[in-house]
């Protein structure tokens, strides 16, 4: 977040394994102003920023337990965090006003930074029993995955937030670039999380900045005014950035599976769930089908994880999705093997010959078990 005499800008890089990256527009309605939304359409953590026609900004960064305490003289919340501040808030006062007002228990796991069109920034965390408002009488103010108040006088355990400040710290006058180029020297590309989007918001302006996949290169503008006359409308940001580059390709290919495990974090039916989800909502994102590995790759490291039993409810249900695949039929008869479910295994082997009589693998497979 960087401010001066005539701008106010705030940029952030969305780190994940999911591959259904959206940017939404809201149009304004009695006593909620109009927004701009990016992130998911999914059951858990969809609105991960934006912006409303107020000029405010919101993100989020994620944390681990932080031991967070309900406040009883609070108002309850409901809804999307994220969304009710753009919705209600127009400044940072008000965003305070809206802690000190509701109970908050998203605080326990993330820290929330905000920035509003007057280049007044802050950011919201959890902090030694209470609901702390991070400020600075800087110019700028960077945050990404650690506690703030808990590193005020000590050095920061970010190697993103170092590269950031080094940017902010080398220029006088901000611009459009000076944040871009924090938001590129900052972006991840690890195996389970990588910056799949990137967005600045010129407050003053009303415009947002998006990039797709960390390609600083290329780049799409919205006015949030103009588009929320067009009434509320998505994009998915793989129809908006139609050139791919081969990283972006791998991880289309990858990221089906990687999206599923996330919701195998809590529990199969959740992770049923977002695969259901996904093959709804794929198609329209990139206009491709969800193919066989996406439930075979979560079930092949479930195999190699020692853990063959909730395997089987993925082959189970990438059978059911292909059907008429020999190799659906064969991974999941090669698991009921594993856990010594002969009779099904074999029905699971016949099927594999019904599809293709000449399969060498299942034939053999087929017959140890009959004749032991």
């Amino acid at each position: 977040m960087a401010s001066g005499p005539e701008i106010a800008l705030a940029g952030s890089n969305e780190d994940s394994s999911f591959p259904l990256t959206l940017l939404w527009f809201t149009p304004a309605s009695e006593g909620h102003y109009a927004r701009m939304n990016l992130g998911y359409k999914m059951m858990v953590n969809s609105i991960q920023g934006g912006m409303n026609e107020k000029g405010l900004f919101v993100d989020g960064n994620a944390l681990g337990t932080q031991g967070w305490e309900s406040d009883p003289g609070k108002k309850m919340l409901r809804g999307s965090l994220l969304d009710l501040l753009l919705a209600r808030c127009a400044t940072v006062e008000e965003v305070k006003e809206f802690f000190r007002t509701y109970i908050v228990p998203a605080l326990d796991r993330a820290r929330i930074p905000v920035m509003d069109r007057s280049g007044v920034s802050m950011v919201v965390e959890w902090y030694a029993g209470e609901v702390v408002f991070l400020e600075t009488d800087l110019s700028y103010q960077v945050a990404t995955n650690f506690v703030g108040s808990a590193y005020a006088d000590r050095e920061k355990p970010c190697w993103r937030y170092k590269r950031a400040i080094d940017i902010l710290e080398a220029e006088e006058n901000y611009s459009l670039e000076t944040v871009r180029n924090a938001l590129e020297a900052s972006h991840q590309e690890g195996e389970n999380s990588r910056t799949v989007y990137s967005f600045i918001c010129d407050l003053k302006k009303g415009e947002i900045y998006v990039y797709n996949f960390y390609d600083f290169s290329s780049t799409v503008k919205f006015k949030l005014e103009e588009q929320v006359k067009k009434g509320s409308h998505e994009h998915y940001l793989g129809q908006l950035f139609p050139l791919r580059a081969p990283e972006y390709e791998k991880f289309l290919e990858e990221g089906p599976a990687k999206m599923v495990e996330t919701g195998l974090n809590q529990s199969s039916q959740l992770a049923m769930i977002f695969f259901n989800q996904l093959k709804m909502e794929y198609p329209k994102a990139y206009g491709q089908d969800i193919t066989i590995n996406t439930l075979s790759q979560v079930a092949r490291h479930l195999m190699d994880s020692n853990k063959p039993e909730v395997a089987v409810v993925f082959l189970v249900g990438n059978s059911n999705e292909f059907p008429q695949s020999a190799r659906s039929h064969l991974e999941l008869a090669d698991a009921y093997q594993v856990l010594n479910q002969s009779s099904k295994a074999i029905d699971e082997y016949e099927k594999v010959l019904a599809i293709d009589p000449g399969h060498e693998q299942a034939r053999q497979a087929l017959e140890k078990l009959k004749d032991p």
